[in-house]
């Protein structure tokens, strides 16, 4: 295969297939099959029987549930199909090419074999399962599409073919006209649809011949829709119906065909299409000029009723993709790395919590084979990558905890030793780090480097009773702002009087206890619900606790996020200063509940982790 070198170096640079030694790479490599998939095909059907993992080498594809509902979308570098492979069960998600695709497809007894051989490879896609399986199906609400006619959202005129045709002629055109559905006549009066999974599935699987006419395979009377429609009312049609072509007519004249692909077009609120954008960017204005969008599209999955958890993970999905585009610039302009190493994103970033008003915390982990004279290198790259987040919109963190300070740009050496003092002989400044630190997570470069860090910090952190009870009580510098007789206590001066903070009074109490617990059971887990959920499991927190911590987050969390977007809409900097004054009565009763749900947690940690 001449393209193996190139697939090898593809996927050496994908998560999970970095930890494959180069033996195990070129394996995986030599079992790759390639297909090619038109926008609008179906990779895997719900319910199929699947025997590969399926890697996105280009384009975009969206998972959907048995219901209809958007699990997920995916796009180059993101695996799928794994669910259904590890527990050797039928395809749970429809996977839909929503653009031009090429899939690489590794043979399922090599995946399993490569599993068995790697640790870290199998670690990294058990974890993978988990996420699925623990994650929401995403909005589905159409925010830019729902208020356009129909006739907006057609791209073409119709693809059309007489009834008498034969199957092959219609194959034929369907190709030659690149499209995934053709449209029937019958001496000019549209009839039918016929469709690529018709050729599969009326055609191809049953034997029948190429030279059958179209009129015995095709749909006769498929559900149309009015030219003069709204898309939202094209939009309920396709989803209660199952459908993902919709003719399109004028007074009972054939006009066109929309597809779920059109929505997509104009639909460009999901952060899929701003990373795909910023992946082709060649410089940082590019990746800047590109960012502009994203105060809109955060704006956007407010408005379309998304969770706090899911818009943390738009915005961090974003700040990654600009990480790696950053750096891989870098890479370009500086040459290659003298050692290997890792961008490590921290705080919320690192949690995959980021919100609309995010700074920056950063570091990089560099190889012990480091030199002296090689800071240059990396101290270049760090500027460069600093400076293009902070362009995008992503500021300077205040503390300066950033690759750009040498103090964290070290060795895995030297990170290993920071963290066993902290750990070991805590102190003020220790358990600020703490704070932020134990929140790493590999963004680009060598992953491995980040996983032997973490299992050290894990075996000094279970063990230290002292400095665990070092941090429950500087946990309790978060306190729910919550008085006596459950009232309110506002900020009393400055430029956000009469306000709460809801992030740091409000969120970081949460994500206190949920490091503290999680750090105990011996978790280095990243975001916050996993490390309530390990907890729980690990008997750390009782099950109702964990839960009711995780609604609270919820709850605060979407308050922040309508305040949020209401700055967004007035076009101001969004902040985590919320005034009781834009809560309804009832909201803010349900606000002092989750407050005091906190509080009671708090007071659990501090039992739970007390100095004698």
């Amino acid at each position: 295969m001449n393209e193996l070198p190139d697939i090898a170096r593809f996927l050496s640079g994908l998560p999970g297939f970095d930890l494959l030694d180069e033996a195990q790479s070129k394996t995986a490599a030599r079992s790759i099959q390639i297909g090619y998939y038109r926008a609008g095909s179906i990779v895997l059907q719900t319910g199929s029987d699947n025997h590969q993992l399926h890697i996105v080498r280009s384009g975009a594809l969206e998972l959907r549930n048995v219901e209809g509902d958007l699990v997920t979308r995916v796009a180059e570098g993101d695996c799928f199909g794994f669910p259904s492979l590890m527990n050797e069960s039928p395809v749970r998600n429809q996977s839909v090419a929503i653009e031009d695709s090429l899939i690489y497809h590794i043979d399922g007894k090599v995946f399993s074999d490569l599993r068995h051989s790697s640790e870290r490879f199998d670690t990294h896609f058990i974890r993978l399962l988990s996420d699925r399986l623990l994650s929401r199906p995403l909005p589905t609400k159409l925010h830019g599409a729902g208020n356009r006619q129909v006739s907006q959202l057609i791209s073409r005129s119709p693809v059309s073919i007489d009834a008498s045709a034969n199957v092959r002629d219609a194959a034929t055109k369907m190709g030659d006209e690149r499209v995934s559905a053709i449209l029937v006549t019958d001496k000019g009066k549209f009839c039918g649809i016929f469709t690529d999974r018709d050729i599969r599935t009326r055609v191809v699987a049953i034997g029948k011949s190429g030279e059958t006419e179209v009129r015995e395979i095709m749909s006769t009377n498929p559900i149309s829709i009015e030219i003069d429609m709204l898309a939202y009312e094209a939009a309920l049609v396709m989803m209660q119906k199952q459908i993902h072509h919709l003719p399109v007519l004028d007074h009972g004249k054939l006009v066109g065909m929309i597809s779920r692909s059109d929505f997509m077009r104009i639909e460009t609120e999901h952060p899929l299409y701003l990373v795909n954008d910023i992946s082709k960017q060649t410089s940082v204005q590019g990746i800047v000029d590109a960012c502009e969008r994203l105060p809109g599209l955060i704006a956007s999955q407010v408005s379309a009723d998304a969770t706090g958890e899911q818009l943390g993970k738009f915005v961090t999905t974003i700040t990654d993709a600009i990480t790696r585009r950053l750096c891989r610039i870098a890479e370009t302009e500086l040459g290659s790395p003298p050692c290997d190493y890792a961008w490590v994103a921290m705080g919320s970033q690192g949690r995959h919590e980021q919100s609309a008003k995010s700074d920056q915390d950063n570091a990089l982990l560099l190889s012990d084979s480091v030199r002296t004279e090689d800071d240059a290198y990396f101290k270049a790259l760090a500027k460069i990558v600093n400076d293009g987040l902070d362009a995008c919109g992503f500021v300077y963190c205040p503390g300066d905890v950033m690759a750009s300070n040498p103090k964290w740009r070290q060795s895995l050496k030297v990170w290993k030793g920071y963290f066993h003092k902290w750990i070991t002989v805590p102190s003020e400044k220790a358990l600020m780090h703490a704070n932020i630190f134990f929140d790493l997570r590999c963004v680009y470069g060598d992953t491995p480097l980040v996983d032997d860090l973490k299992k050290s910090i894990r075996k000094d952190a279970k063990r230290n009773e002292i400095f665990l009870a070092l941090m429950a009580k500087n946990a309790m510098n978060f306190q729910p702002p919550l008085g006596f007789f459950r009232q309110f206590v506002l900020q009393k001066s400055g430029e956000h009087k009469n306000t709460l903070d809801i992030k740091l009074h409000g969120i970081m109490p949460i994500v206190e206890i949920a490091r503290i617990r999680a750090l105990a059971a011996g978790e280095v887990r990243i975001t916050t619900r996993n490390r309530l959920r390990a907890a729980a499991k690990a008997g750390e927190l009782t099950e109702t606790d964990a839960a009711n911590l995780i609604d609270a987050l919820d709850f605060i969390e979407k308050l922040r996020m309508e305040h949020q977007n209401r700055q967004l809409h007035a076009g101001k900097k969004p902040d985590n200063h919320l005034s009781p004054d834009e809560l309804s009565p009832l909201v803010r009763q349900n606000l002092k509940s989750a407050f005091s749900q906190v509080s009671v947690s708090q007071a659990a940690l501090l039992n739970r982790f007390h100095l004698a």
